[in-house]
Formats: C-alpha cells, structure tokens, sequence
C-alpha cells in the first residue's frame, strides 16, 4: 500500500517526518549500536504505553464495577428489566404499539445476558458498564488513529475513565452506555474507512452504524456530524473528492438497512412527548459542558463554574490545533462536528416538546474527552505565551481532575446524588404490613405506574394503579368500588410526586370518599407510606352488644378474625356502631388499646367519634390500625376500647349500661416475624 492511498481521502493518517531521517551515516561512525539502543527504546515506550492504557482500562473497569448495585434503580432500569421479560418478537411488537421512545438493541443485548446471569441489580447493570469500559478503550483507539501523541492518546482515554458523567451511565441499566461505546465506535470505522478504502472497514462501519441505530435513535446524529464533516472537506479542498462516492455509497447502504426499521417507528420518532425541558441556548450550553465535565453529582449552583473550566480548555484545544499542523486542524473540525452537531440537534428537537435531557448526550462525550486531551498534544505556542498558556490548561485540568473526583465521591457515597432512595426500605415496609391478613384482602396502591416497586416487591400481595390513567379521576373512584367489591381490607399505598399521572392527589381522594380510612402513616425513603383500611360491609365477624351512657353503641368488629399480624406491623380492624339518640358526639373519642398478659399497654389508636363513617340508618363506622412494637414477643393479647371525652380535663371515660368503661373487642394472636 502506498503512503498516499494510506492517507487516504483526506489525509488523515498523520506524516511523522520529523522522525525520519534522510542523512547518511558518516564514515568511521558506529550506528549499529546507536540504532539497537533507539529500537530498544522505542519498544521500550511502546510496552509503557501498553501498560499505562492497561491501567486506564482497568480503572475505568473497577470504577464501573465499584458499587454497581448500590444504589437502587430507578424507573427506567426496572422498565427495561420488565420489557425483555418478552420474547424477542414481542419486544418488538410492545416497541410499536406502547410507543416505546427507544429502539430494542439494548434490550436485545439484555435479554440473554439475563437469562444466564440473573436478575439482581448488578447483573442489570453490567452490560452497561461493560460498554462503557469498551468506550474508554475505543476513545484511545480513535486519539491514536487521528495521530494524536502517545501521552495525549493516554489522556483522551483516562478522562471517560473517571467521568463521573460516563460512570453514572455505566452503572445504570439503560442502552446510554452502550450507545456511547457503538457511537465512538462509529467514527473510528469511518475514519479507517475514509483512510484505507477498503470493503472489510466500510462493511464494519455499516455493521456498527446500523447498531448503533438500533440502541438509540439520537445516532443519528452522530452520523449526520461525520457526515458534515467529510462533505464540507470535499468542499473545500478539491483533492478530497477523489473517494466521496465511495463514502456515499456506504451512507445508502446504512440508510437502506435501516429504514424498514425507521417505516416502523416514525411516528414514536416524531410522537415522543419528551421527559425532560425545552432550555434557552445559553442554558443548554452551560448544562451540557457542566455535565460533560463532572457529571451530576454537583450542586446546580457550580454549574456555570465547570461549563467555565470546560469551556476554557476547549478554548485552549482549538488554539494548540488551529496553530497547529494541517492533520492538527483537520482533527479540530472533525471533533467540533462530532461534539457540536449532536448536541445541538438535541437541542433543537427539543424547542417544541420537553424533550432535552443530559443523558441523551452520552455520543458527544468522546469527542469532549478528546478535545480537553488537545490541549496538551505536546505542540508548542512560539514566544512568552507557551508557558503562560501551558500552565493555565494545567490548572484547568487539576480544577477538572479535582471536580471529577468529588463528583466521584459524590456519586458513590452522597445519598443526596443518588438515583432513588428507599424502593428496598419501601419493599421491606409493604411486606411488614401487608401481613396478618390474606394476600386477596391486601392491595399496593400506586398512584404513578412506576415498575421499580414490582421488581423489588416480589411478595404475593397484587398491584393497582390509583388513578388508572393519567388525570382520571372517575376512573380512580371505579378502581375504589371494585377494591370494595372484591372484599378488600388493606390497602397499602406509596405517594410518588406525578405530576403527569396523578396532580391532584386523586388516589388520596378517591380513597377519602370510600369505607377506607387512613390508619397510619410512615416516610419510607422519599415517599409517605399511606396505610388504609376498611370493610366492605359484607360479612361482619363479630358481634357486639356494649351501649355507652349517653346512646352510643358498638355493635360489630370486623377483619379480627383470621387475622395474625407480626411484631412491626399492623393490626387492623373495622368498628360498627350506632348513634346516640341524640346525635352529639362532641368531643367523644373512641381509643382502642392492645395490652399484653400483665395488661401493659403495647399499641393504642385513638379516633374522635365524630370522624366516623355514616351508614345505613344511625349506623356508623371507623377502621382502626395499630402499630405494633418491632420487638413485640408473640403470644396472645386483649385488644379493648374504651370512650373518653377528650374535652374534660381529666379525659372521663363513658360507662357502659353493665357500669364498666372498658369493653374487650377480642383477643388478638400476635405471630413470629417470618425469615
């Protein structure tokens, strides 16, 4: 091959002339010694610079494998996990008709890959930090092919490996990792495509091009930027427009492979609402270079300082390569293309729909590595401004370097930074007080369909979303009736902010206008645990027959029977009664107490009568619950009421027509806590 079809369509394969030398050797002077030593050297350099990406490699790998399964999943990486639980052609099936945003390569990948390591959180994750290893190793594969120096190669690939910005997408279940690693990939084909002109290297970029396509629709624009790239050169400069056919010829066949898929999915493509904002330019600019440099995990308020450090040492690259060499300045306007296009493009698709979101930035993220690695290629500015200028990018870089590693911290260690905080908390707290009762009397309400909750909670007790769609608030109080009609008695639900299900609490409304009461409530992570009880008034287990002084009486207690709750959980039950003659209830409460064998009290609930439900006739109605002690020892206990007038000063309890002011409900088994 010679060296100028090795160059290629746009020279990109760098000259290292100055390396070379023409001179022949002199009389009497012994070069054979000379040129061992240099060879020895050189290999010598070679097997460091092995070493040291090694290294790089590894790190990047341990600090993706470093707490992968600490933090909790969010929603989408249980949405995933649920979505490759179908078939392969299922998966494409549900991708249409659920309007699924993205395409199915990740799950695609996901779906074996589960079914031979498991379902835990870290195999979730590891195909994701597995791409992201890979894309640290094609980021110095890419820096070495555009002829960056060995030490500037090292650079390019040690800042993705301890991005906090490519590590958090490392460690999260998601295809934005791996459309990262396909999308470097991607250019690093074209450029040997564009350099060697040969059919294995154009079929290998249609190969990847086309996958990346399939892992996330925004690769596109990864493409558009290469694209950009090679037509504006054949523009400009005459002579590289000796292969463009060539190089188009591979842009179809992309395109032809992949439009049966895109016929499918146009109007998911078009259709998408959005998840995030639609920000200003300025905004834009300032989140994506902050993200880019130290990720997430830093306050909203240092934002415009690290777009800052990030954007000064992009500065500093583009005036080392702009005042560089010709390949020096081919390889600014290729990674300005790769960098810019995409991110822009994001932007602008997101001007009508709140569709702009960090993540969707993950293909930009190389070419910002290697900008940053630009700015110490080794070049040299002429007079005073070398030093000046190279020890200010050294300080940008220590300021970059130290951002990153607290972001770090951050990302590992802070709970403020994590994902989702509590789904483990909240699994164990739904278990707990779902006990004592039947499974079929038991339901999770969620007032937002999040999956995260049903891929922690594997318990027997069955799902509802509250309300079932989006706003609907008549369908919230249907949802309610049929939990009446199906005989349930506990209902368990974890208030999830939903602005875009559920903004007006209405699964807290619907359940007020039913025969549930709220009988506790517990912060569970970030989210209050509401606990409702009720009785369908179907069949009332026990009867009752105590009359108060003043008319009130309780006549029914159901839900007691059947019932054994454990230490930490719940005990609850309905009351009946009926009215006073008189119908003032005052300040008259009714206070249920749960006392041991020696009569200490162990729980106690109290309930102002007035809050009582209305029933048929002068019938009213109130579900309790009490919160029994974690280290409550299992055995018998007497459940008793009593009436007070929480009013009087001395909170006098009513008598009953036998004199007592205390009355027993029932005697309650209490269990031992399962394994």
């Amino acid at each position: 091959m010679t060296a100028a079809k090795e160059r290629g369509l746009d020279g990109l394969a760098p000259v290292a002339s100055s390396l070379r030398t023409s001179a022949s050797p002199r009389p009497g002077v012994e070069t054979a010694p000379l040129a061992s030593r240099n060879k020895q050297q050189a290999t010598s350099n070679k097997q460091l610079f092995r070493l040291a990406a090694l290294l790089i490699i590894l790190l990047a790998f341990a600090l993706r494998i470093y707490r992968l399964d600490y933090q909790e999943l969010r929603g989408d990486e249980s949405f995933g996990y649920f979505f490759v639980q179908r078939s392969y052609a299922g998966m494409i099936d549900a991708t249409i008709e659920l309007a699924e945003p993205h395409p199915v390569g990740s799950y695609f990948v996901l779906k074996p890959w589960l079914g031979a390591a498991g379902d835990s959180e870290f195999a979730l994750r590891f195909p994701s930090a597995w791409f992201g290893v890979l894309a640290t190793a094609l980021t110095l594969r890419l820096a070495m092919r555009l002829g960056f120096r060995r030490g500037t190669g090292l650079i390019a690939a040690l800042l993705p490996a301890i991005s906090p910005y490519a590590t958090w997408h490392s460690q999260d279940a998601r295809m934005y990792s791996m459309s990262m690693a396909l999308t470097v990939a991607v250019v690093w084909l074209g450029v040997e495509t564009l350099q060697r002109q040969r059919v294995r290297w154009g079929a290998a970029y249609v190969g990847v091009a086309w996958l990346a396509l399939h892992t996330h629709y925004y690769a596109a624009f990864v493409l558009v930027a290469l694209n950009v790239f090679v037509l504006t050169r054949a523009v400009f400069i005459p002579s590289m427009r000796a292969n463009l056919a060539n190089w188009l010829m591979w842009q179809l066949i992309v395109a032809a492979l992949y439009l049966p898929w895109l016929a499918r999915a146009a109007t998911i493509v078009g259709g998408y609402g959005g998840n995030g904002d639609s920000p200003a330019f300025a905004a834009m600019v300032q989140r994506s270079l902050s993200v880019f440099a130290v990720g997430e995990s830093s306050s909203v308020d240092q934002q415009l300082l690290w777009a800052g450090v990030a954007g000064a040492l992009l500065l500093l690259a583009a005036m080392r390569l702009i005042l560089g060499s010709a390949a020096d300045r081919r390889n600014l306007w290729l990674l300005l293309c790769y960098l810019t296009i995409p991110v822009l493009m994001t932007w602008w698709s997101a001007q009508d729909r709140p569709i702009f979101n960090e993540r969707y930035l993950a293909a930009s993220a190389p070419p910002f590595f290697l900008l940053i690695a630009a700015a110490f290629d080794g070049r040299r500015f002429a007079g005073w401004r070398q030093q000046m200028l190279r020890w200010l990018a050294l300080l940008l870089l220590a300021a970059l370097l130290a951002g990153m590693t607290l972001s770090l911290y951050r990302h590992y260690t802070d709970p403020a930074y994590s994902k989702t905080r509590g789904w483990r908390e909240l699994a164990a707290a739904i278990d707990r007080y779902a006990a004592g009762l039947p499974p079929n009397q038991v339901r999770i309400a969620q007032n937002f369909p999040d999956p995260t909750l049903w891929y922690y909670y594997r318990g027997a007790v069955e799902h509802v979303v509250l309300p079932p769609a989006p706003h609907d608030a008549a369908g919230a109080l249907t949802t309610v009736d049929a939990l009446q009609a199906a005989d349930v008695r506990r209902i368990l639900l974890p208030l999830q902010p939903a602005s875009n299900w559920d903004d007006g609490e209405i699964a807290v409304a619907a359940l007020a206008k039913s025969v549930y009461d709220r009988v506790h409530e517990e912060q569970v992570g970030v989210w209050p645990l509401l606990v409702y009880a009720g009785h369908p008034y179907l069949n009332v287990e026990t009867r009752l027959e105590y009359t108060f002084e003043n008319g009130f009486a309780l006549t029914d207690i159901a839900t007691l029977e059947g019932q054994r709750p454990t230490p930490g959980g719940l005990l609850t039950f309905t009351l009946f009664g009926a009215r006073p003659p008189s119908d003032e209830l005052g300040a008259l409460k009714l206070t249920a107490q749960l006392l041991n064998a020696d009569g200490a009290l162990v729980a106690q609930q109290d309930t102002p009568l007035a809050e009582w439900h209305p029933g048929n006739a002068r019938s009213i109605s109130r579900s309790y619950g009490l919160l029994l002690p974690a280290e409550l020892t299992p055995g018998r206990y007497r459940l008793i009421a009593a009436v007070y007038d929480a009013a009087a000063e001395d909170l006098p309890r009513l008598r009953t027509s036998d004199g007592a002011d205390v009355v027993e409900l029932g005697v309650v088994e209490i269990g031992r806590l399962r394994d």
